[in-house]
């Protein structure tokens, strides 16, 4: 058996692995399982009640609003609140400990480390209230139980009063108070909180909630902070109508949430996703929601918004991913357009599922989802033909009609003109397949996965002459061309397929932008929307950058002082034309230079970032200008002037 000679090293060391409000779940969870065990042991199938609140009896005796835990579960008598409070990793009333149940630590470890004065437990059981606080022991410098006693006890009984109504009604139950890191901290409302700070955490933690007989209710204050009520009475006496609302708002998790808001005119629905057995890939769950737009859809004030996505395990939600940071995910999942209006939790299934200790991540296989295979294989099945949802899928389309380029051709003329430079480097590259549409030869260009494929198209009546096998670029591939060789094969990626998209920055909010680092095209000259740097297929160039607005207002100076509104549309035309060219250049000039060694994924993701792309704009804007202003009109003699 180990011995522990630093235990609050441990805890410390604990703690720094957990995420922000951690001790909030913590307690929540004990909530739930008391009252599903008082529950089992009544017969009942409801009546189960927890409560996030102020604690009134103790603002009655400090003038501070703590928040508080209670509930109507099976509770703790004296021996067992002194014991299972003080002692780490102890098997509590479940009897279910366990690597995939309650270890017995996680409110011993959250609460104490978060709240250095400490955290109040009381229960009520058989007539009888008693109470234990858990924090920094000043006087022994370490975590523990502090005296609460005149002569040094740490368990001391406490009167009914000191209880909740709905809690003496049933006959027992649990209080748990946090009491902050500083004396009369108000925890019920910290400093720099939003009012509906913990009613959000919650929804965000719990996948589904209040229900199968238990409710979970926070109180969300509104009004000045002396207006509030200074009693629980008053306080229902709110909630009846009397006065400002000071509500017991319920808790019914993020699925709920976004089930409601997809009744008003949007869609749900589960794609069962197979993984690979054969290499330890689990099967998985991938929940999805098309939420609808417009007055009274809007989910923010209780969670996130669509554009989101998390990991369920045990009814909980983890490592969620909201706003830019979800591009590259929703990407995988095939989302490019639309992303501000589908939303997704990922439910990997099986044994080999479990959560760290910190129930930040799910882990499958001892790698949380995101970093494993296992997201990989489970993405690129979702977005298969045979399982993506119709009704996303429909949302995509409606979202990218309204982005249609006016010009069909801007893209045929692009390429024209760039054909010789795009030709100096790497060719296209094709993926092989029984029922491809062209015949290509050549080495397989580097770089993972099996979409690399042949490098270059054999077109009828071509012969290369030989040339040193295994040297690079052009070369490599004319040495291993002939006239009767070739595989049958799908182009996959070809320089000059980029496609470009003008959009608004409020347009580009829907869209799955690459490395958009909490920007996205914010003040940002242009961004790929898709999976990442290599590999994204959509350009999109940003109309309300100060970059872009400064030539269009320097041309339309120079050939329209009149303001006439046909010349300003001409202008504006030939300016995202040639904005375009000079774009899909860098892009596509840039990829050509992928070897797998000195240009990698991430270097690629860091160079074609919105970042790295507006440098890319506002460096030639010299041969920008020019070119705009020969295609409006005839330039003049004189040197153009820089924008």
């Amino acid at each position: 058996m180990f011995k522990v000679h630093n235990a609050d090293f441990i805890a410390d060391k604990l703690a720094t692995e957990l995420l922000p409000d951690q001790e909030y779940r913590e307690v929540a969870k004990n909530a739930e399982e008391a009252v599903r065990r008082r529950m089992d042991a009544e017969g009942v199938s409801t009546g189960g009640r927890i409560e996030f609140d102020v604690d009134w009896a103790m603002f009655a005796q400090t003038g501070v609003r703590y928040v508080c835990c209670a509930d109507n579960g099976d509770a703790m008598n004296r021996s067992n609140l002194e014991r299972y409070m003080t002692t780490l990793a102890v098997e509590g009333a479940g009897g279910n400990q366990s690597i995939h149940g309650n270890q017995g630590m996680g409110l011993k470890i959250s609460g104490p480390t978060r709240h250095k004065e400490g955290v109040l437990i009381r229960s009520w059981l058989n007539g009888q209230g008693w109470a234990i606080q858990v924090g920094w022991n000043k006087q022994d410098k370490q975590y523990g139980a502090i005296p609460l006693g005149a002569d040094g006890e740490i368990v001391v009984p406490v009167p009914g009063d000191m209880f909740p109504d709905f809690i003496r009604e049933k006959g027992s139950g649990t209080v748990v108070t946090f009491l902050g890191n500083h004396e009369h901290d108000r925890t019920f409302l910290p400093p720099d909180r939003p009012r509906g700070w913990l009613f959000k955490y919650l929804h965000r933690r719990f996948f589904r909630f209040s229900r199968e007989g238990i409710e979970m209710l926070v109180r969300v204050p509104s009004g000045d902070e002396e207006d509030w009520p200074t009693t629980e009475a008053e306080a229902q006496e709110r909630m009846r109508g009397t006065g400002k609302s000071f509500n017991l708002s319920k808790v019914y998790g993020t699925a709920e949430i976004w089930s409601t808001a997809a009744k008003k005119g949007g869609a749900e629905g589960v794609v069962d996703v197979p993984g690979d057995p054969g290499n330890d890939i689990p099967a998985a769950k991938v929940h999805w929601w098309v939420l609808p737009t417009g007055t009274g859809t809007d989910v923010t004030s209780r969670t996130e918004n669509a554009g989101s996505l998390a990991v369920l395990y045990q009814n909980e939600l983890h490592d969620w991913r909201s706003s830019n940071q979800a591009n590259p995910y929703f990407a995988r999942l095939g989302i490019l357009f639309g992303k501000s209006r589908i939303a997704f939790i990922i439910e990997p299934l099986g044994t080999t599922v479990t959560a760290d200790f910190a129930r930040a991540h799910v882990l499958v296989g001892g790698k949380p989802v995101f970093e494993s295979d296992a997201w990989l294989v489970w993405a690129e099945q979702f977005r298969s033909d045979e399982r993506f949802p119709e009704q996303i899928k429909a949302a995509m389309e409606e979202e990218q009609s309204r982005l249609q380029a006016d010009d069909p051709d801007r893209a045929r003329r692009i390429r024209e003109r760039l054909k010789d430079v795009m030709s100096l480097l790497r060719p296209r590259r094709y993926r092989r397949s029984l029922d491809g549409k062209v015949t290509a030869v050549g080495p397989d260009t580097t770089g993972p996965g099996d979409d690399r494929g042949s490098a270059l198209e054999r077109r009828a009546g071509t012969r290369a002459g030989a040339s040193t096998p295994g040297t690079r670029g052009i070369g490599a591939v004319l040495s291993q061309m002939d006239d009767t060789s070739g595989d049958t094969a799908n182009e996959v990626f070809s320089i000059l397929s980029l496609e470009p998209k003008w959009v608004t920055e409020a347009e580009a909010e829907g869209i799955s932008i690459v490395s958009g680092n909490g920007k996205g095209l914010h003040d940002r000259a242009a961004a790929l929307a898709g999976e990442d740097g290599i590999t994204a297929p959509i350009l999109l160039l940003n109309k309300d950058f100060r970059g872009y607005q400064s030539i269009i207002a320097a041309v339309n100076e120079w050939a329209n002082s009149d303001g006439d509104e046909a010349k300003a549309a001409l202008i504006e035309t030939s300016a995202q034309e040639w904005i375009e060219q000079k774009m899909v250049e860098a892009v596509n000039g840039l990829r050509q230079l992928e070897n797998g060694s000195s240009w990698t994924a991430v270097n690629f993701d860091d160079a074609l970032s919105p970042v790295g792309l507006t440098a890319a704009f506002m460096a030639d804007r010299y041969h920008t200008l020019r070119e705009v202003k020969r295609a409006v009109g005839s330039v003049r003699r004189t040197e153009p002037t820089n924008a």
